[in-house]
């Protein structure tokens, strides 16, 4: 999976991090070792995936926390309309694409939005993508409004 010659940076870039990180030296060692003798097995271990985010995805992830920022911000404070409970982002479920949940988990992290994880019975995170795009869609056909009117947010979680 990794040429020698990127397996050799990677066993330098430990022996740095030895340095700079004298507390997590047992780790960078044994990094070192899966690197040095090519493990490929465990270079999930390293924190290195073997797959990749395609552009287009990352696009739709962006877009649907966009979606989710502009209904946060529309929504009225203390509102108790049975929609309002539908307009969290609450992530993904386990059987999402892995890469998808990954970088909507680093998204939220990053930029702080949060992920109001529901314990509802009827929350099932294991469809969330779909309903985001369904969402998304409908978004797009209002012209993708930063400022959403109640009917509007009524209709985007419908």
């Amino acid at each position: 999976m990794f040429s020698f010659a990127e397996r050799l940076v990677l066993f330098n870039q430990y022996e740095i991090l030895k340095k700079l990180d004298p507390d997590k030296t047992d780790l960078y060692e044994r990094h070192q070792e899966v690197v040095e003798k090519g493990f490929e097995s465990l270079y999930e271990d390293l924190g290195i995936s073997a797959t990749t985010l395609s552009k287009a995805a990352a696009q739709e992830m962006d877009d649907i926390l966009a979606l989710f920022r502009a209904i946060k911000a529309s929504s009225s404070p203390g509102s108790s309309s049975n929609s309002t409970r539908n307009t969290q982002f609450v992530g993904f479920g386990p059987s999402q694409p892995n890469k998808h949940f990954a970088y909507a988990d680093f998204l939220s992290n990053i930029l702080k939005f949060p992920q109001d994880i529901s314990n509802r019975a009827d929350n099932r995170p294991e469809l969330q993508l779909e309903k985001y795009r369904t969402m998304l869609k409908r978004w797009n056909e209002m012209g993708r409004k930063n400022e959403l009117s109640a009917d509007q947010i009524e209709h985007l979680v419908a």
